[in-house]
């Protein structure tokens, strides 16, 4: 029967090698490292400790700014999220109203390319803002000066989601109310349908 060899460890205090006595033995000999180590552990746990209790504070504060929002604030996030989804969602075409290469076409005053652009404007036909078939991607000129380009973009609807979306869009005027659940659900599923799209796009760099 053959004895285990246990092999030399270096101390994580001072630094030396030792031959430790048994397995549970995580410093050299010295006392004072054994002391040090134990105080660096403790230090450790506590700092641990003190991150978790931080975490908790900082999600409460959120969850307490969350409950104090008007329903304003939630339409505005469930918008921004859903926007960003479009954006994610037709990264690489062009702009659907007229055609330009959208990052070389940056607007004078915000210096952005891509617009989330309504076939049926948010104004008039406000059941249809969250519609993923009334908007897609297009250039600040079209979507801001041009107001929308409407006559272009229908055919560029047309073209990318076949004319039967569009009329069925046309003919919609079924009202819809959107409350504070409906909105924050909004919100969510558009802001983890963007991160996703925005997770595949960089694996897919990354291995080419």
């Amino acid at each position: 029967m053959t004895t285990r060899t246990i092999k030399a460890k270096k101390c994580p205090v001072c630094g030396t090698e030792y031959t430790p006595r048994s397995s549970l033995q995580k410093v050299c000999h010295d006392y004072r490292c054994a002391m040090e180590f134990n105080r660096r552990k403790a230090e450790e746990k506590q700092l641990k400790e003190q991150r978790k209790a931080e975490k908790k504070e900082r999600e409460n504060l959120k969850l307490r700014r969350e409950n104090l929002k008007t329903w304003s604030e939630h339409n505005r996030d469930a918008q921004k999220a859903f926007n960003k989804y479009i954006r994610a969602r037709d990264a690489g075409r062009k702009c659907a109203s007229c055609g330009c290469t959208l990052k070389d076409k940056t607007h004078f005053l915000t210096g952005s390319a891509v617009d989330a652009s309504h076939y049926r404007s948010r104004g008039s036909a406000r059941h249809l803002r969250f519609n993923v078939f009334n908007c897609v991607s297009a250039c600040v000129e079209c979507n801001r000066q041009l107001s929308g380009n409407i006559v272009n973009l229908r055919i560029g609807l047309i073209e990318r989601f076949g004319p039967e979306i569009v009329e069925r869009i046309e003919r919609d005027n079924q009202t819809r109310r959107f409350d504070i659940p409906y909105l924050i659900r909004v919100k969510n599923i558009f802001n983890r349908r963007a991160n996703h799209i925005e997770k595949i796009r960089q694996s897919r760099e990354a291995s080419q």
